[in-house]
């Protein structure tokens, strides 16, 4: 997979650019999933083994920031910052009163050898442009095989992402599957239909081959807004 680089439209009335570049991720990656893969083959330790490190980490981490400490994990330092203003020196420093203007706040930077490391192999991929307001898918999965590759045809599957919500009534709205001719084959059938989450049904007039998923919503003024994942998916004939 590859991170998407999106030409979005500059709204800003002082800049001399009409569009800016955005990055749009090709998959969030949650913490148990992170570990599953950290635990698949590399390691003699199990994945409840790295749960129980990654756990010690956190409170040690936590008690260490409480006390004060700059620290360095194998990860990047964390580190804590002062944020406020005074208006004589010896003014106290009231982090945890809310007229104060005065906060605390914990920043995590990303070891350089890592960040070097990771910029050095990235893979971008240029997209259509896009705005704020369209569909952002970033994942997608068949429930509940959690195969991030292929679904089987009236399979249920669940795409994350952004701005996702749209009315299922509306037949201009949903989730289309594109083949690789561009004929659409639209999902009759909707189990969630949230910004952040859509669980629908693999079409059962979807034939076997690769697919690119779309997303489609209506902005509040009307305009039909549309959103399609970076990486096509493959659809089998259910045996």
């Amino acid at each position: 997979m590859a991170l998407t680089i999106r030409a979005m439209r500059n709204n800003l009335g002082t800049s001399e650019s009409p569009f800016y570049a955005l990055a749009s991720w090709s998959e969030v990656v949650d913490s148990e999933k992170f570990i599953d893969r950290m635990a698949a083959g590399r390691t003699t330790l199990s994945k409840t083994d790295i749960i129980a490190v990654f756990q010690l980490a956190r409170e040690e981490l936590a008690r260490l920031l409480s006390e004060g400490c700059y620290v360095k994990t194998p990860l990047g330092a964390a580190l804590l910052v002062a944020t406020g203003k005074f208006s004589q020196p010896r003014d106290p420093f009231l982090p945890k009163s809310p007229d104060s203007g005065h906060a605390l706040r914990i920043d995590f930077r990303i070891d350089r050898k890592i960040e070097k490391e990771a910029l050095a192999s990235i893979q971008c991929v240029r997209d259509k442009a896009g705005d704020r307001r369209s569909p952002n898918l970033l994942a997608f999965e068949a429930l509940p095989s959690d195969s991030h590759a292929e679904a089987e045809v009236g399979d249920v599957v669940r795409i994350s992402g952004s701005r996702l919500k749209f009315d299922p009534a509306d037949r201009r709205l949903g989730l289309f599957l594109e083949d690789e001719t561009g004929i659409e084959t639209r999902s009759e059938v909707y189990v969630q239909v949230r910004p952040s989450s859509l669980i629908a049904l693999v079409p059962t007039g979807a034939k076997e081959g690769s697919y690119r998923l779309i997303v489609r919503t209506v902005s509040k003024g009307g305009e039909i807004l549309e959103g399609s994942a970076t990486e096509r998916i493959r659809i089998l004939a259910r045996p």
